[in-house]
């Protein structure tokens, strides 16, 4: 593949439409419509899909053309072709504000290796020199995927139920050398396009879509950051099996409180 952002070259390794399933794709958002009274309580919660996982690494992030497609990989398609919405917010209130133009996102999702090359110039004297090579991002780029849900207790059943509401690649930045949203997905909007590609069950033999992967709940994931007064995340106060016991405990709330409402 020829490299270069902004040339000739194809922003993926190889022809992504092909796998594209468009008699499964459907345009614009599929709404949540709840009954009145539906939502007896609510928090938001986000949830880190580590890529250092196996699992997620294998469901998420391998290419083998149309047997599996890397996530990223759909994801530039979805941006690319479909046209569809990026944001550099997961607030979505003021929306013509945070989304992403084609310009922002050509810079966004445009990445620069360099690297050294050994030589010898007219004198056979060695010489090496830093090749920059300009591309766009790929699989190998992403560090994590990040998960922003609405967890409510129905009121009519008192079950725990999860919505997703958008989620993020996250990508290190070279300049501070912290772990960042690359951008933010509207997943109501998105639905529609992981509909339409085909993803690796590694669970059985049954055929699903990136919509079941993230619907059916098949990675694994740790809660990092939970709605609260500070609006801090779990890691920010603690570190190591630390943020996992606090993980723990907001999941074991959740779960309390849906036990409790019947067993009174």
């Amino acid at each position: 593949m020829d490299s270069g952002v902004g040339g000739p070259a194809p922003y993926t390794e190889y022809t992504v439409k092909d796998c594209f399933k468009d008699s499964l794709f459907y345009s614009g958002f599929n709404s949540r419509p709840f009954k009145p009274n539906y939502i007896l309580k609510g928090s938001t919660i986000w949830r880190t899909i580590n890529l250092e996982n196996k699992q997620n690494k294998l469901l998420l992030s391998v290419d083998k053309k149309c047997e599996q497609i890397s996530l990223i990989e759909v994801i530039k398609f979805g941006l690319f072709e479909k046209k569809l919405n990026a944001f550099n917010s997961d607030n979505f209130n003021e929306v013509e504000k945070t989304v992403l133009s084609a310009k922002q996102l050509s810079v966004a999702l445009s990445f620069k290796d360099s690297s050294e090359i050994t030589g010898f110039d007219s004198g056979g004297n060695e010489t090496k020199n830093t090749v920059v090579e300009k591309r766009y991002i790929m699989a190998k780029d992403i560090v994590n995927y990040l998960i922003k849900e609405d967890w409510i207790v129905n009121s009519y059943s008192g079950k725990l139920e999860k919505y997703i509401v958008a989620f993020a690649p996250l990508v290190r930045d070279k300049k501070t050398d912290k772990i960042v949203p690359l951008f933010w997905l509207y997943y109501l909007e998105w639905q529609g396009l992981f509909n339409a590609f085909a993803a690796k069950n590694y669970l059985s033999d049954e055929p699903i879509t990136y919509r079941d992967v993230f619907e059916r709940n098949y990675f694994a994931s740790q809660i990092s950051k939970e709605n609260n007064l500070f609006d801090r995340s779990v890691k920010s106060v603690n570190h190591g099996q630390g943020a996992y016991l606090e993980s723990e405990i907001i999941k074991e709330k959740a779960r309390n409180f849906e036990s409790d409402l019947f067993g009174r």
